[in-house]
């Protein structure tokens, strides 16, 4: 596997948020934040097409949740897993997100993808499958995924407002995880990252530091 050039995370936030401007996408809804068009931006911004098909068979190991045709610009959606879409809009929306990543950072870097042959259509097939070991490679779609769903500037504005009143209960951030259409592990993920909050075991911390230092305080 060749060596994954590495993104730092000031330059994925620049990648997700000049994207969203191209797309017109409104940073000053001051209500509720709002979720992002994920779908419309990778239909209408990067012409891409979205498909449902029953795809387990590219990693019969593997539970395969979306792929990429690059020759057809083409999203695949694994049909299989359409019930657990359904459910959790939140998982369908980062797994969408997430192939825009692949498609943004690595569709032209073949040696870093997990390939397949599609059979039916004799063409080459990247996929992602759902692993607790994530690759850098995935680990960077993850991020991308984060940052185009969940725009910094919003979320900056909605916990300072949080912040500001003294307060921060789990409410607040399944309030706010609803509003951007996102799991609330995803939103927590993505709340350390910015440094704004640590959630753990349905605690809220101001900091990862914050919390460290409570565990080593009662230890």
């Amino acid at each position: 596997m060749a060596k994954v050039p590495y993104i730092s995370s000031e330059a994925m936030e620049d990648i997700a948020l000049n994207i969203l401007t191209a797309y017109e996408f409104d940073f000053e809804d001051v209500v509720f934040p709002k979720p992002t068009p994920i779908d419309e931006i990778i239909e209408f911004h990067y012409d891409l097409d979205v498909a449902w098909e029953p795809i387990d068979h590219f990693d019969p190991e593997g539970s395969v949740m979306a792929a990429i045709i690059p020759s057809q610009k083409r999203i695949i959606m694994n049909e299989s897993q359409k019930d657990l879409f359904e459910e959790k809009i939140g998982t369908m929306n980062f797994t969408m997100a997430h192939e825009l990543g692949h498609w943004v950072l690595h569709v032209d870097d073949k040696d870093n993808l997990q390939t397949a042959l599609s059979l039916k259509e004799k063409q080459e097939v990247f996929y992602c499958r759902s692993h607790s070991m994530r690759s850098p490679i995935e680990q960077q779609a993850d991020m991308f995924a984060g940052a185009i769903l969940m725009p910094k500037p919003v979320v900056e504005k909605f916990i300072g407002r949080f912040k500001a009143a003294r307060t921060i209960e789990m409410g607040q951030l399944y309030m706010l995880a609803n509003c951007f259409q996102v799991s609330i592990s995803a939103l927590c993920v993505r709340l350390d990252r910015l440094g704004l909050l640590y959630v753990h075991k349905g605690k809220v911390y101001n900091s990862r530091s914050e919390y460290e230092g409570q565990i080593a305080f009662d230890f």
